[in-house]
């Protein structure tokens, strides 16, 4: 009875432990990326004339797409990690300066957009938490939805049709409903995937991108919608 007790705890120790860690790591993430966005707002026309910011957006990929490579390798892990999400708020800044600049409720619909990511985050959250079903399943068909999300994306630049407002409002809907459905679905990965060890950045940075896109689909959804254009 005595050795009973330690065998059954641990896996939900390294559960409850993996889950801190990975949220832990959110959470600093979203603060990098203010410090992201504070420094591409402080440097902007230097980045955008000397063609640095295109530099910053590939090595951001690069990341991404290396981030298996690196996710186990401490301490490199931790400044890797850090330094994404620093990169993400100087590439997504000329963004954010189009919409200040270029609509006269530009600001107004930032913050908007803001809390409305921060009340769906908290949705899937509470729906990834109490409902019985296995999202797992939903895996695969996100996935496809999103390579269909990036084809009309790309079809956007070269269709003049699609960059309509109703086409717009179709499409950053879309994404809204996809990346909503992802954070659900990473949210409860994270405490499935901690009772084996996961890596929690790994589960920290797919969780960090699902909130990233969600936060940018309804900001285009938002500028599409209401947006007045100066």
């Amino acid at each position: 009875m005595l050795s009973y007790a330690p065998v059954t705890s641990r896996p939900l120790a390294l559960a409850r432990s993996t889950e801190s860690v990975a949220y832990g790591l959110l959470a600093l993430a979203l603060g990098w990326t203010a410090l992201g966005v504070f420094l591409g707002m402080r440097f902007a026309p230097a980045l955008l004339s000397s063609g640095v910011h295109v530099v910053l957006l590939v090595a951001e990929l690069v990341l991404v797409f290396t981030a298996r490579l690196w996710m186990d390798r401490a301490p490199l892990n931790y400044l890797l990690f850090a330094l994404f999400p620093v990169l993400s708020g100087i590439t997504v800044t000329p963004y954010l300066l189009f919409v200040l600049a270029g609509y006269a409720n530009g600001g107004t619909i930032l913050l908007n957009a803001a809390v409305a990511t921060g009340f769906m985050a908290a949705a899937a959250a509470v729906f990834a938490r109490t409902t019985p079903w296995d999202l797992g399943v939903l895996g695969r068909g996100l996935f496809f939805a999103l390579l269909g999300l990036v084809a009309f994306a790309l079809l956007q630049i070269f269709v003049p049709a699609l960059r309509t407002t109703r086409a717009e409002l179709m499409i950053s809907g879309a994404g809204i409903a996809i990346f909503g459905l992802f954070t659900a679905y990473d949210l409860q990965r994270i405490s499935a995937l901690g009772r084996a060890g996961a890596n929690p950045f790994l589960l920290a940075l797919s969780l960090y991108l699902d909130i990233f896109n969600l936060f940018l689909y309804i900001l285009r959804f938002m500028l599409a919608f209401s947006g007045n254009r100066r």
